[in-house]
């Protein structure tokens, strides 16, 4: 450890690279320093916060030669707030960042030497295409900051959709008192663009639609917040699947069955997986207005309910659909999917450090790579959407 390395000591900085996370990447005599809100090609003033063995943090007090790539953030609360982290960075460069970021991953992580990673999918809106935002209590719903117990209170966000702005903007107006303690807001626009708001247990059913297709969509249950790359991801998703050949796709962590459903025509067979109750319900419902009658429903954790289906199917003529929430695949599920190998994997991803770590698990085991879709589902962000494609050899 260098000396001088000191929290609270100030150094000029070149920035060499931009983290998975969103933060700038430079060193002090070999040391590798994260500096948030900057950009690849900078030199700035960093004031040192945090000092660890192998690397330190900071946060940058002046710009001493600028990027190219930078620009005006649009939101007045950018770098107070946590939700997001590329709004100094044009898109173009976001797109850049976020492509060889997965790449990054695949090759220090997942120990892929030549990670097949497409270009990635841009949002048609960078800004405005949030169809779900969660506010928190107590008092005035608000966003949370980046400091600790830092709250937000705001009545717009420039990557909200206009109207879940106005059904906040007409919730703060009728309740002057703000939330409860410790309750949140969450607000969602179904496919009518109209705004609904839920607090604590209160249930409500929405339509969502995609790819010409509505589906019911319990209010607290996941669904994709950016429609227009929700649906470039469907579309991909049902191509890989037609491709595959396969006659039974096991659709693990399905929701309400939106992936599966829009492949029905292709499969002989669909198995879906999923422990949330009402959306099992919700998925029943829009199998039978779709007219499917191939799809059978488990209401089940994934690796409490994956065994026994892999050992009922042929495995050479299945493809299984994972789609994790963010931390990834438990360990017993790729244990199942390596005891009981399928055709192929289709793994959607909003975490690629976990999905990373996943495929080099399912890779020593026998399964391929053979191509990473990335998708910029959350503009402004530091978060990427991908999906990976595994096949066995045999």
């Amino acid at each position: 450890m260098q000396s001088d390395l000191k929290v609270g000591t100030i150094h000029a900085v070149q920035i060499e690279d931009l983290a998975f996370g969103g933060a700038g990447v430079g060193r002090i005599a070999g040391q590798a320093v994260f500096v948030p809100f900057t950009i690849p090609g900078e030199r700035v003033d960093v004031e040192i916060s945090v000092v660890k063995d192998r690397f330190a943090r900071g946060h940058a007090r002046r710009v001493l030669e600028a990027s190219p790539d930078r620009t005006t953030p649009i939101c007045p609360h950018f770098a107070r707030c946590a939700g997001c982290q590329y709004q100094h960075l044009n898109y173009e460069a976001q797109l850049r960042a976020k492509e060889a970021q997965v790449h990054a991953l695949l090759q220090r992580i997942g120990g892929v030497a030549d990670p097949p990673v497409h270009a990635i999918i841009p949002s048609p809106q960078p800004w405005q295409y949030r169809s779900r935002i969660t506010l928190h209590g107590p008092g005035k719903p608000a966003f949370v900051g980046l400091a600790h117990n830092d709250r937000i209170e705001l009545d717009d966000c420039p990557i909200a959709r206009e109207e879940l702005i106005r059904a906040l903007q007409d919730w703060n107006e009728a309740h002057p008192d703000g939330l409860p303690a410790e309750q949140d807001l969450s607000i969602r626009v179904d496919a009518d663009d109209t705004a609904h708001c839920d607090i604590g247990d209160e249930k409500r059913w929405l339509n969502q639609s995609l790819l010409m297709h509505r589906f019911k969509v319990p209010l607290q249950s996941f669904f994709q917040v950016n429609q227009a790359v929700a649906e470039e991801l469907a579309e991909w998703l049902v191509g890989r699947i037609q491709l595959s050949g396969c006659d039974t796709l096991i659709d693990a962590y399905a929701g309400v069955g939106v992936f599966g459903l829009l492949a029905a025509e292709h499969v002989q067979r669909i198995i879906a997986i999923e422990s949330d109750q009402d959306a099992v319900r919700a998925g029943r419902r829009n199998a039978d207005k779709l007219g499917i009658q191939h799809i059978d429903w488990l209401a089940a954790r994934v690796e409490h309910g994956l065994q026994d289906v892999l050992a009922k199917v042929e495995g050479r003529d299945t493809m299984c659909l994972l789609d994790p929430p963010r931390n990834g695949c438990q360990p017993e599920v790729l244990k199942q999917l390596i005891a009981n190998p399928v055709h192929s994997i289709l793994y959607v991803s909003c975490s690629p450090d976990r999905l990373a770590r996943d495929i080099k698990r399912l890779h020593a085991a026998g399964y391929r790579l053979a191509e990473v879709q990335p998708f910029d589902m959350f503009p402004q962000t530091a978060h990427i959407e991908a999906v990976a494609v595994l096949t066995r050899g045999d």
